[in-house]
């Protein structure tokens, strides 16, 4: 396969790829939105094109569509730059998406989303494309609990205080970033929210927006981020993606 993004593809390889069992489409959904002083607004954007090709490729048989971007945002907007889509509009896009790759003979999709923000939504969409057709194969990938829970234990396992992977422009999500772009400017990096993403917390950032809770716009800590921990981020993120999606894909096959 000479790529796995379908949007670098013509639709005499496309319709090749179909036609050799490549009928799996991988839909990740980022964000235009802050990230601190040290990341751009495209951070969950460029995250999401990374990751749903490479996904694409370990999944077997499948093929990453364009990202969605931007993505629900409301947190964000005190930050200037930052856009965000009203929950019914990011819904319809995924609607639209099913809608067009169906008619080309395309039959599972996988939708996941660098953005936490989008999640809800995202599980929305996911119920009402399944009502819509249920001859197709629609599943999701990570929660955001299942991120929190594996940000707790990456810093467990790379020996990091607690707190510093706080799950926003953090510790993991730079090392990421330092990974997979060149767009980084760790001389801005600072801390910003330590005290984890409580209820109250999250129930403030969802009412005053996140400027009311980290006025950096950070959550956690990215200042000792380094490109050779963000690798083994970037696998650990893709391992789980690709276990929870494949359960579920088991499941919806059965």
């Amino acid at each position: 396969m000479r790529t796995y993004y379908l949007e670098e593809m013509t639709w005499p390889e496309i319709e090749k790829a179909l036609a050799e069992g490549y009928k799996t489409v991988v839909i990740f959904s980022g964000a235009v939105e802050q990230h601190g002083p040290h990341l751009p607004e495209a951070t969950d954007a460029i995250r999401a094109h990374a990751e749903a090709g490479d996904f694409a490729k370990r999944l077997g048989k499948a093929l990453a569509a364009p990202v969605i971007r931007p993505g629900v945002s409301d947190p964000h907007m005190p930050f200037p730059g930052s856009i965000t889509l009203r929950a019914e509009t990011y819904m319809m896009i995924i609607e639209d998406y099913i809608d067009s790759y169906l008619k080309h003979g395309f039959d599972t999709f996988v939708l996941a989303s660098t953005h936490g923000g989008n999640m809800p939504a995202m599980e929305e969409a996911a119920v009402r494309c399944r009502e819509k057709h249920p001859e197709a194969a629609i599943v999701t990938g990570c929660s955001m609990a299942d991120v929190m829970q594996m940000l707790a234990e990456a810093e467990k396992n790379e020996g990091l205080p607690k707190g510093v992977c706080g799950g926003h422009s953090c510790e993991f999500e730079t090392s990421m970033m330092l990974a997979v772009s060149d767009l980084v400017q760790m001389d801005k990096a600072e801390a910003g929210f330590m005290g984890g993403l409580t209820k109250e917390v999250s129930d403030k950032m969802n009412t005053e927006g996140l400027r009311a809770v980290s006025a950096n716009g950070i959550m956690g800590d990215p200042t000792g981020a380094t490109r050779e921990r963000g690798m083994r981020f970037f696998e650990t993120m893709q391992q789980l993606q690709l276990k929870i999606i494949k359960e579920k894909l088991e499941r919806e096959r059965k």
